[in-house]
């Protein structure tokens, strides 16, 4: 009969085990302070591009909004973050609210005189063909040039604005965020 060798038989696996993880996490530290700074900057890149687009008379210098961000109904609409024009000529919101199939996210570009220049939605997961009909051009051109929504209800809202049949919830998300945005870019003083 074989003797039993602890070390061998218990120890030594152990010690394998705990060598080959620390390996593994020196590995993916290494990875990661490695590609998180080009995964920043690719990001900060195409946020600025979406802030260009929304509002090409800030010629695509942004500065961010270091000021308070604005809540609403205990945090089912919020503002993610600002971002004011170096030049002045306004300002980028990112707002997020609750949507039929989540979170939605939208941009919403103002202009200096405090109206929406337009409105692109950055993510959803509403429900393809009927929720998502609310992400398209001509739902949100309908914002295009409105300063004061009246309140965060689109059914409430001015006559200017119209929500989709079937796709109530979704309209409702996206007329919140960019009510959200209208009410921080006020609370932002404005472009300046």
């Amino acid at each position: 009969m074989k003797s039993k060798n602890t070390f061998n038989d218990f120890v030594k696996p152990v010690l394998v085990l705990v060598i080959i993880c620390f390996v593994v996490t020196f590995a993916l530290a290494a990875a990661y302070g490695i590609t998180k700074p080009i995964i920043d900057e690719n990001n900060l890149k195409a946020s600025n591009e979406a802030k260009a687009e929304l509002l090409p008379e800030a010629n695509g210098e942004f500065e961010n909004f270091d000021g308070d961000l604005l809540v609403l109904e205990e945090n089912k609409i919020y503002v993610t973050e600002a971002s004011k024009a170096t030049n002045g000529s306004g300002a980028v919101v990112t707002v997020a609210s609750n949507s039929y199939g989540g979170i939605l996210t939208a941009m919403v570009g103002i202009d200096a005189d405090g109206a929406v220049t337009n409105v692109q939605i950055m993510s959803a997961a509403d429900t393809p063909g009927v929720g998502t009909k609310a992400q398209d051009a001509s739902f949100l051109d309908q914002y295009k040039g409105l300063s004061d929504l009246g309140n965060e209800n689109i059914k409430d809202a001015s006559s200017a604005v119209d929500y989709i049949t079937g796709a109530s919830i979704s309209s409702q998300a996206v007329h919140e965020a960019v009510y959200c945005a209208l009410e921080q870019f006020k609370e932002m003083g404005g472009a300046n």
